[in-house]
């Protein structure tokens, strides 16, 4: 079949769509869509059939048919795997039609989650990275975290942290600093700040990890002048104390401490600092121990930086870090 028949005959099946959609017939519509679309995908034909798929998913998102639109986009990308491009095509025709599909979700869609997850996964997969794409990343992050959704809410930092976007990590910053101030107990400050300095310093983006660790040490300090003491020392605000007992406020400024200390010391950039390393994880290894799976997270930064482990057996960091960690605490 010519190209100009297939396209005409691509036209009177999205007429026929959009008109079983003006009258109301949404499941119909996009039961009868996916029937055509199978023929073309089991035929080969996938461009056909990826054409059929994101203008009838988009006729449904106009429609506020959010349910029967989800299930299309992930049908779509099925085919997309099936059809197999390779990357710099798929980069260049492909990718602007998964983001203009997931940019008309509401942020507060039911499905918005579970469309991140899977594509993540199939972008990961396709270009065979645990990045993925950053501006994919970005757009899933952050609308996640303005769906007003805890459980949303909490997946997007995952998606965040993989964007080299100003913005996310203002979003990151945002985020952790007003759970801190809710929460209402100071002690808690150095988690928090782990919470999105440590992330950082293991996917080496350390220019963010180090604006973070400023702007976040900036607001505490704006909040809470009069409390604590900090010296600087180096471009450091290093908090000191008298008192050397193991309690839940010590800890916290101690961890600050140890944050500034290994941020500034994988700055340097050197590997003949690991022995440096390792005086400080032993000087602070009491308290980092005192948070559930942080010295995990500080022995990550180790192997990054310097090749060397503490735990005899490392997990995959990134996925690590992805899974665990952002949704931790103490």
């Amino acid at each position: 079949m010519s190209t100009a028949a297939i396209e005409s005959k691509l036209k009177k099946s999205l007429a026929r769509f959009r008109e079983r959609i003006n009258n109301g017939s949404y499941y119909e519509a996009q039961q009868t869509i996916r029937s055509i679309i199978n023929r073309y995908v089991h035929s080969k034909n996938y461009e056909a059939a990826i054409s059929l798929l994101y203008q009838s998913t988009m006729i449904l998102l106009e429609s506020k048919q959010y349910d029967e639109a989800a299930d299309l986009y992930l049908y779509l990308l099925e085919v997309f795997q099936d059809e197999n491009k390779n990357i710099e095509e798929f980069e260049s025709s492909d990718v602007n039609k998964i983001i203009n599909i997931l940019s008309i979700f509401p942020n507060n869609d039911a499905n918005l989650a579970n469309l991140s997850k899977e594509t993540s996964k199939f972008i990961n997969s396709k270009f065979e990275s645990d990045v993925g794409l950053p501006k994919l990343n970005f757009l899933l992050g952050s609308k996640l975290i303005q769906s007003g959704i805890a459980t949303q809410i909490a997946l997007s930092e995952r998606y965040l942290f993989l964007t080299n976007d100003i913005s996310a990590l203002n979003l990151i910053i945002d985020l952790e600093y007003n759970t801190f101030k809710a929460e209402k107990n100071e002690s808690e400050f150095g988690i928090y700040l782990a919470r999105v300095v440590l992330p950082y310093l293991i996917i080496k983006n350390i220019k963010f990890a180090e604006i973070a660790m400023q702007k976040m040490l900036e607001r505490y300090q704006q909040d809470f002048e009069a409390s604590l003491k900090f010296e600087s020392i180096h471009g450091m605000s290093i908090f000191e104390s008298e008192d050397e007992s193991v309690s839940e406020s010590n800890n916290s400024f101690k961890l600050l401490n140890c944050l500034q200390l290994l941020l500034s010391l994988v700055k340097r950039g050197s590997v003949e600092d690991s022995n440096i390393f390792q005086l400080i994880l032993k000087r602070y290894q009491p308290v980092l121990k005192s948070y559930e799976g942080l010295f995990e997270k500080i022995n990550s930064v180790a192997v990054v930086y310097y090749n060397i482990s503490f735990i005899k057996k490392q997990s995959n960091l990134l996925q690590d870090m992805m899974g665990s960690f952002l949704g931790g605490g103490k």
